[in-house]
């Protein structure tokens, strides 16, 4: 071994370590390593640097903004929202649901983003079965890593393996060609996962995690308003056809209040806010905030028409509009003003609901009250104005707002725009040629150009720390390369695996890829195996598809501990977990995923 190889193995040992204890942050470490390589001699700047340029890189961020579309336009928040719908109170159909829903958006999108829009949806449906958030959460990490396996663009290790097969070989590996691995395992996962949770699913909820969490019907129960949202339709000779909402007047003449409107010929899920500018036009259904009697009176003589409440219309109705608790700021000049004067919905876009003073709910006559220091206005609109009303800083301050408005996706009148984009691009990467990184990157742009997101958002969707992690290590391959060091770990452990069968190879290469992924960063710890995986298959004369499969899938096995995977960590807190709880759950679903590998990869990479 020379001097310049055990620096290098010296520099590797104290990654490791760093990445494994966390004492500093991943990213740093990752710079740390480009500039040991660099004073160390071991490579020169432009090839410590390389890792920046590389098409790996760039793949990675630019999958990072279409997830984060996927989420904007509110694709994925739907996909969760079904998982309620369809499991209609039997609780291991919805542990079924969960897993198999956050694994088809993780094929798809980060597993951490799947994870973070899952969480409110879980949670809020843990409290509707009754059931402990502890039960779920775990099935739905393990389900977005499981669900990694099914793509080419599920996982970064996955992307790796391909770069290295493509650089070995010429090609790398196809889109879907995971999917076999990823499927047999998700379903023999989905049934080790309701076995280890059937006692519990048998009990009821234990925890009080989800509990005093502030939710749109905790609102409507508190301030009285059940019953009082209602759909009408605007007729041609109605004389509310041409006028604004302002002009109406509807709100001081006869106590209704326009929440939202749906345009005559639009689809079900179409809903718009409605602004004091907003004109009505005959067709036009609106929902309106009202007692029945004043609907009536409204609908008498031949003012609007009276239509039946449909089941779906809550949902999209939700995805729309909203309640917010907001208060007067100390020096607000709304003080003593009427709500009439106070021009609360020229304002801020929204219509004041309710008031609580002094604990005591006020909800009929309040247009003419006046506003007194201390008062409590639940506000009722649009989940933008209630955004915008957020972040000023004005004569109305939000005190409280519900767990929903966290899951409202912002661009969310754009999400067939990208689900279409998403699909040519699974298409294209599927049935082309093309450079993957060309594919997504067109499809990063498509999704600002048509506006799924903003370029400011683009930019806060890419995860830069794994982006600078990836980057900082790829030249640590190039230096075991460059320096030797490559060789003496493959033919070490070719020397120990010579003679011996495929499984055996198998397992051990699994087993150590397994390992380290428990500890740092499974895309760091697939550039450094992903070289070894194809040397040990040259020396040995074994399929180089086969071991780097092999390395995928165990990378992608990050479940027997808290920090393996970032969606670990999310699931702690809620779940209420201990780091054992992982390693006792985690380390059997490993040897699941080994099973698999070791019954397929004979199957289907023959020697």
């Amino acid at each position: 071994m020379t001097l310049e190889i055990g620096l290098l193995y010296g520099i590797l040992a104290i990654t490791i370590v760093l990445f494994a204890s966390e004492w500093i942050r991943l990213d740093i470490t990752a710079l740390g390593v480009i500039l040991a390589l660099v004073l160390t001699g071991i490579l020169s700047p432009a090839e410590a640097l390389s890792g920046f340029g590389n098409p790996l890189v760039i793949l990675i961020a630019c999958l990072f903004v279409v997830g984060d579309a996927l989420f904007k336009t509110g694709v994925a928040g739907q996909a969760g929202e079904k998982i309620v719908q369809l499991a209609s109170g039997n609780k291991v159909l919805a542990l079924v649901l969960v897993i198999l829903v956050v694994a088809f958006l993780s094929a798809f999108m980060s597993s951490t983003g799947a994870v973070a829009i899952l969480i409110p949806v879980v949670l809020s449906m843990c409290r509707r079965l009754g059931l402990a958030p502890s039960v779920i959460m775990m099935p739905l990490a393990f389900g977005a890593l499981m669900g990694g396996m099914l793509t080419l663009i599920g996982t970064p290790p996955n992307l790796v393996v391909s770069q290295a097969l493509k650089g070995a070989s010429g090609q790398g590996f196809g889109f879907f060609e995971f999917a076999p691995f990823g499927a047999v395992t998700l379903v023999l996962g989905i049934v080790y996962l309701l076995l280890v949770n059937m006692g519990k699913l048998k009990q009821g909820s234990t925890s009080s995690t989800v509990e005093g969490r502030l939710t749109l019907q905790h609102l409507i129960g508190e301030y009285n308003l059940h019953g009082l949202i209602h759909r009408i339709r605007v007729p041609e000779n109605s004389p509310l056809n041409g006028m604004s909402i302002a002009e109406a007047r509807l709100r001081s003449q006869y106590r209704v209040t326009v929440l939202a409107y749906r345009s005559e010929g639009s689809t079900a899920r179409e809903i718009k806010e409605v602004l004091a500018n907003t004109r009505i036009v005959a067709g036009d259904e609106l929902f309106v905030m009202a007692r029945s009697v004043d609907v009536n009176l409204l609908a008498d003589p031949g003012g609007v028409e009276l239509l039946a409440w449909r089941s779906d219309d809550s949902g999209f109705l939700s995805r729309e509009v909203g309640l917010a608790e907001v208060m007067l700021a100390p020096d607000s000049r709304l003080i003593g003003l009427t709500i009439k004067e106070a021009g609360v919905r020229s304002r801020s876009g929204l219509s004041v609901a309710a008031i609580k003073r002094k604990g005591e709910i006020l909800s009929d006559d309040i247009f003419e009250e006046r506003l007194e220091v201390g008062d409590i206005i639940l506000a009722a609109g649009g989940w933008d104005s209630i955004a915008k009303l957020k972040s000023s800083r004005g004569d109305l301050l939000v005190l409280h707002l519900p767990e929903e408005f966290e899951s409202v996706a912002p661009n969310r009148n754009r999400s067939s725009t990208a689900l279409l984009i998403m699909t040519c691009m699974v298409m294209v990467l599927t049935f082309t040629q093309m450079p993957a990184v060309v594919v997504v990157l067109v499809a990063a742009i498509a999704m600002v150009l048509s506006g799924c997101l903003t370029m400011p958002q683009a930019y806060s969707a890419i995860n830069w720390p794994s982006v600078v992690v990836i980057a900082g290590m790829l030249p640590m391959s190039l230096a075991l390369e460059k320096t030797g060091g490559m060789f003496l770990i493959t033919d070490y452990l070719t020397g120990l695996l010579q003679g011996q069968s495929l499984l055996i190879v198998l397992v051990g290469l699994f087993v150590i890829t397994s390992v380290f992924s428990q500890f740092i960063s499974n895309t760091a710890t697939t550039v450094l195996m992903a070289p070894v995986a194809i040397v040990m298959a040259n020396n040995l004369g074994l399929s180089e598809m086969g071991l780097l499969m092999t390395v995928a899938i165990a990378a992608s096995t990050a479940f027997a501990t808290p920090v393996a995977s970032p969606v670990n960590m999310l699931v702690m807190a809620p779940g209420e977990y201990r780091f054992v709880d992982f390693v006792k759950v985690g380390i059997p679903l490993i040897g699941i995923a080994l099973a698999v590998v070791l019954i397929m990869v004979p199957l289907l990479y023959p020697v």
